[in-house]
């Protein structure tokens, strides 16, 4: 009986997804090639949102910055996350370049993207 319920209980975890063989480090990823204009850029935090309500979508935007040619705009549909609905927000990255501090900031439906980020020291 007691088998039974082992074999039950096993099978529900693996199902849903709880007792698959992963990396805890979560999913692998290609390394960039060191060609890549985005091997330079290293995205240390990004923030959305207005007010006092900003969520984190540092992992979201660096997802989106390491696929090619990808330009995205600041709106919850491409950080599928909306901090405070029916207001326009702001899109901060905190970022690195070629080992300097950058900080780009965009209002909602900005458009994002490596060239942009690469660009905007200059300015």
């Amino acid at each position: 009986m007691k088998t039974h319920h082992i074999l039950i209980i096993g099978a529900t975890l693996l199902a849903a997804g709880c007792a698959t063989d992963h990396n805890p480090a979560g999913p692998q990823r290609p390394p960039l090639e060191a060609a890549t204009p985005a091997a330079d850029l290293l995205v240390i935090s990004a923030t959305y949102g207005s007010g006092t309500s900003y969520s984190d979508v540092t992992y979201r935007v660096n997802d989106l910055l390491r696929q090619p040619d990808v330009e995205f705009a600041a709106s919850p549909q491409w950080l599928a996350t909306d901090p405070t609905p029916g207001w326009n927000k702001a899109l901060v990255i905190v970022y690195e370049l070629k080992g300097k501090r950058q900080v780009f900031t965009t209002g909602e439906g900005g458009k994002v993207s490596v060239r942009v980020l690469l660009e905007q020291p200059g300015k």
